[in-house]
């Protein structure tokens, strides 16, 4: 490879059998063609077989970061797991340079009955690194790792969350991988600790290691990565610059299930939406913003601080009211809130680029992520045009929305009060 290439994936595809028997005497028949080195020029798929990855190739310099995103089935472990070596490709190359380093189930080969400290030591000896470099890192991974006096009790007493905490420091702080490979290793864990992870990655990446990482949230993708694979049931859907893509990968979703839901959302909360949807290059909706009161872009909001949600759109035809809506959703789909802009806020005459505002003072959400799908149309003509973008927000606690908003469970805060009468004495 030329000098700074860390990664070449060259024509890679990879085929599985969804019969265990049958996979079994198909792996035996291509090691005999191995082993009497007899070359296929053409790898055709057998009897139950399937393309898991088809016709891959992409390059990765030292520094820079690679998202892969796609839907479940898409081919996305099936990529890590021949990048990390662990199964090789039907057809095409790979070639990786350096120590590669992997963030792969978190806290997966920890030993149960021994305590958290203990499988430091443990992880660190498969590593092949010196306890004297342990002991001079233990502090960090300790420290990094948050979980306090459990450091000392056995694994097994764990909660998952706490698994990951030790899993993800030690995996960054004992070891630093000329190529570092991430698989969706931020899914669990309190908004706090992702925020720390975040940091410690964007850290790995500053100091000139090549990163791939896998994940379902756009938005820590957005984060970390220069540029970013979509996969769709195999095959690449797109490989560039990681706005262009992601934008592709909302539009896939959407083909599939949000367009649905989007519509079926504004037949009820929002007003005046009866009527054809627009054709697509009449409006396009551009970007999605979060903002904080100076409106400067920001990634997580605390409790009962202001969001401001600006959509960017281009109006390639005139719209003579143009009226927007916000649906805010949990991940799991759940609708906090459905609201629009009313009649005295009717854009008058719309025609090009521009953006709107929608202010949420104070948002009673508790922590969490959530979903913003949005919607515009023109109340004129009666034309909907459905977002093919969501927006991911980020609420995370501080202590002083804890005080303000008191204790309680739930998706949002209820502000309440109490009073007690005084207690009379039953004589």
């Amino acid at each position: 490879m030329s000098d700074g290439v860390m990664i070449r994936v060259d024509g890679v595809s990879k085929k599985y059998c969804r019969d265990l028997k049958r996979s079994l005497r198909y792996g035996l028949y291509d090691l005999a063609d191995e082993l009497l080195l007899k070359r296929k020029t053409e790898v055709k798929l057998r009897h139950q077989e399937f393309w898991a990855l088809r016709n891959l190739s992409f390059e990765l310099n030292q520094g820079e970061s690679l998202g892969v995103i796609g839907v479940n089935g898409s081919g996305k472990t099936t990529l890590l797991k021949m990048l990390q070596g662990l199964i090789k490709p039907s057809k095409g190359s790979i070639t990786v340079r350096g120590y590669v380093g992997a963030l792969i189930s978190l806290g997966a080969g920890f030993q149960p009955i021994l305590s958290g400290r203990e499988n430091i030591y443990i992880n660190a000896s498969i590593l092949g690194i010196s306890k004297r470099t342990v002991e001079h890192k233990l502090s960090d991974i300790i420290d990094f790792a948050d979980i306090g006096d459990f450091i000392d009790a056995p694994v097994r007493s764990y909660s998952s969350g706490m698994k990951m905490r030790l899993g993800f420091s030690v995996a960054t702080n004992l070891v630093e991988p000329d190529v570092l490979l991430i698989d969706e290793v931020l899914a669990a864990g309190d908004m706090a600790f992702k925020y720390k992870c975040m940091q410690r990655m964007k850290e790995i990446m500053d100091s000139g290691t090549t990163v791939v990482f896998v994940s379902h949230s756009i938005r820590q993708v957005e984060q970390l990565c220069q540029t970013t694979l979509l996969l769709n049931k195999g095959t690449v859907e797109d490989l560039g610059p990681t706005q262009r893509v992601c934008q592709k990968y909302y539009e896939l979703v959407n083909q599939k299930t949000l367009t649905k839901e989007i519509t079926d959302l504004s037949k009820k909360p929002f007003k005046g939406l009866e009527g054809q949807h627009a054709n697509p290059n009449v409006f396009e909706i551009s970007k999605i913003e979060l903002l904080n009161t100076l409106r400067e872009p920001q990634e997580q909001f605390y409790v009962f601080e202001t969001v401001i949600i600006r959509l960017h759109f281009v109006a390639h035809q005139l719209i003579r009211k143009l009226i927007a809506g916000f649906q805010i959703t949990t991940v799991d789909g759940v609708c906090i809130s459905a609201f629009s802009s009313e009649s005295q806020d009717i854009h008058p005459d719309c025609l090009g680029s521009g953006y709107v505002d929608c202010v949420i003072s104070k948002p009673p959400m508790r922590e969490g992520a959530y979903l913003i799908g949005c919607a515009i149309w023109d109340d004129g003509g009666g034309k909907l045009f459905t977002s093919t973008r969501l927006a991911e927000l980020s609420v995370i606690p501080d202590q002083t929305s804890r005080q303000e908003a008191g204790s309680g469970t739930g998706l949002v805060y209820i502000p309440v009060s109490w009073h007690f009468s005084p207690v009379q004495n039953l004589q």
